[in-house]
């Protein structure tokens, strides 16, 4: 059987994400507060994600280095 080979977009994509996996793994949050949250769009509900995301990458690389 012949399987067909990633692109390497699709393999660059799959590194991003797994390096960010790995980087929430070593955080004990999510960067979320538990609550309710009523957004306009699904454009700014993903805006506050992403927020939250970057501040915790960055807050765990920030304790890696101090770490070092």
């Amino acid at each position: 059987m012949l399987l067909a080979q990633p692109s390497a977009s699709a393999l660059a994509r799959a590194a991003a994400h797994q390096a960010t996996s790995l980087a929430l793994l070593a955080s004990a949050s999510t960067g979320i507060r538990k609550g309710v949250y009523r957004f306009s769009s699904p454009r700014e509900a993903q805006a506050q994600v992403d927020e939250a995301l970057a501040n915790v990458i960055a807050a765990t690389a920030a304790h890696r280095l101090r770490a070092r």
